[in-house]
């Protein structure tokens, strides 16, 4: 009986809920490995695989073909985030490198809704 109850409530709240895209619309990108500096010298590397969220099918084609270009971009914004708080005794904050990513990312093409961590790690 809970369990009926359970299942009309699902489809009740479900009704009213908006509908989610059927294929979703993501670009992966190449591993990227940008160089870490501190006190003039190389102390290690930041290494990371980033998926750009598209906003539709043809933001999605936009950004396929212009992955190189969105590559560069991750690839300066990545350097500034290295120089700035990336250490290979620390843990990487995803969440920043993400926004920074992000911000970039959105400034070079609208049709990115989010820039999206796989993997992440500083070395040394």
């Amino acid at each position: 009986m809970a369990l009926a109850a359970l299942a009309s409530a699902a489809r009740a709240s479900a009704v009213g809920a908006p509908s989610l895209p059927l294929e979703p619309h993501f670009v992966a990108m190449p591993a990227i490995v940008v160089p870490i500096i501190g006190s003039d010298r190389i102390e290690g590397s930041l290494r990371f695989k980033l998926v750009l969220a598209a906003n539709d099918s043809a933001s999605l084609e936009r950004l396929t073909a212009r992955l190189p270009e969105l590559r560069a971009v991750s690839v300066a914004g990545a350097i500034e985030f290295s120089r700035l708080f990336a250490s290979p005794q620390t843990a990487v904050d995803a969440r920043r490198l993400s926004a920074d990513l992000t911000a970039a990312l959105c400034a070079e093409d609208p049709g990115i809704a989010r820039v999206l961590i796989v993997e992440v790690s500083a070395e040394s």
